[in-house]
């Protein structure tokens, strides 16, 4: 399953590197919503560095006294970076004391792992998965090579036209090994009946964000992945507002072009290819032909309707080039790729190391 994806503005012929260390990728979490002081719920706002989010859930749960399952977050954040996100314990009435906590997990951490509990406040609702509206991302590219010109203008460009939101890398693992594993467990004879495990939901994941990354790559290459049709769907920036087209007319075509507006392309599930325009729909589906047999075995898991924006606006950019670096800042929704603006800027090398990918955020 090939992974090569379409560039919008082109091929950037500008190297760098991205992550030579953890401090050039910082992400931070901002919810929709502002705790309310009190509740059953205790939010904590941790800054984390060279941790997974599933590791520092543990150690939470384990200075708390209280079971795994009794804590949540809403999105995963990448281990080989400084992060902020929001974890929510469900302590009731009980008032565990974090001021102790680093010194409690110090023997647990590795040199280059730290953690630091910036806020905790009460609140009446468990987060849930996904609650987050945005991340915030600052990022440091070094050793940039080529024209510094061509990086301006695709700079600008960016911030004015957006890029395609491809799922990263991430989703896909090492050489494409979730696709992999995937589509040979699709091809052996299962259950119906079975509940999926969670290595398995995430193959699964893996090859529905693959096929739309195929047809968004198609649409690039045919000119249509930024435009709008008769009878698409499109979604408000920076919200789950959704609406169906039902007439293209000029004030609507100002909000694409003022990028108030995105076209959406469902994932696959049953009836995928008629819940589109018709232009999207027979671009779709050349594009999924190519694997005809593992999206014929894909949609009898029997999916519900799931779409996504096929383009990516990076709200409040800003950038600045200094002694061969690159300093970007963005917000970007939840449930897309910093990997994914970055591609579109610089043939980036990452220089983390990691023998796994993980993804930067999450529904």
């Amino acid at each position: 399953m090939n992974m090569e994806w379409q560039y919008a503005w082109t091929k950037p012929q500008i190297t760098g590197d991205l992550k030579t260390s953890v401090q050039d990728f910082f992400v931070e979490e901002e919810l929709d919503f502002k705790a309310e002081g009190k509740g059953e719920f205790l939010y904590l706002f941790v800054e984390k560095q060279g941790i997974n989010t599933d590791y520092l859930a543990k150690l939470l749960s384990k200075h708390a006294g209280i079971p795994e399952n009794k804590i949540t977050y809403s999105g995963v954040k990448d281990r080989h970076a400084v992060t902020r996100q929001w974890f929510c314990l469900h302590v009731l009435n009980e008032n565990p004391d974090f001021s102790d906590f680093m010194s409690d997990v110090g023997n647990s951490l590795n040199e280059n792992e730290s953690v630091r509990i910036i806020t905790q406040v009460r609140h009446l609702r468990k987060l849930k998965v996904g609650a987050h509206q945005k991340n915030r991302f600052v990022i440091r590219l070094r050793r940039l090579e080529g024209a510094i010109e061509e990086l301006q203008d695709r700079l600008a460009l960016v911030a004015l036209e957006g890029v395609p939101n491809y799922f990263g890398p991430q989703r896909f693992g090492i050489a494409g090994n979730n696709l992999v594993q995937g589509a040979n467990w699709l091809s052996t004879p299962r259950s119906s009946k079975r509940r999926l495990s969670k290595t398995e939901s995430f193959w699964v994941s893996a090859i529905r964000s693959w096929f739309f990354n195929r047809a968004l790559s198609d649409q690039i290459d045919e000119g249509i992945w930024s435009r709008i049709f008769l009878d698409d769907r499109a979604q408000l920036q920076g919200t789950q507002s959704q609406c169906k087209v039902n007439e293209i007319d000029a004030p609507l075509l100002k909000r694409l072009h003022q990028m108030d507006i995105h076209p959406l392309m469902p994932l696959p599930y049953i009836d995928a290819l008629n819940d589109t325009s018709t232009t999207r729909s027979n671009s779709m589906k050349k594009s999924w032909q190519k694997q005809e047999e593992v999206f014929a075995s894909l949609i009898t898991l029997g999916f519900s309707r799931e779409e996504r924006c096929t383009r990516l606006y990076p709200e409040n950019m800003e950038w600045e080039i200094v002694d061969s670096q690159l300093i970007l800042q963005f917000s970007l929704p939840k449930g897309s790729f910093a990997t994914s603006v970055l591609r579109e800027l610089i043939d980036f090398n990452d220089c983390s190391g990691v023998d796994t990918y993980e993804n930067i955020d999450c529904k």
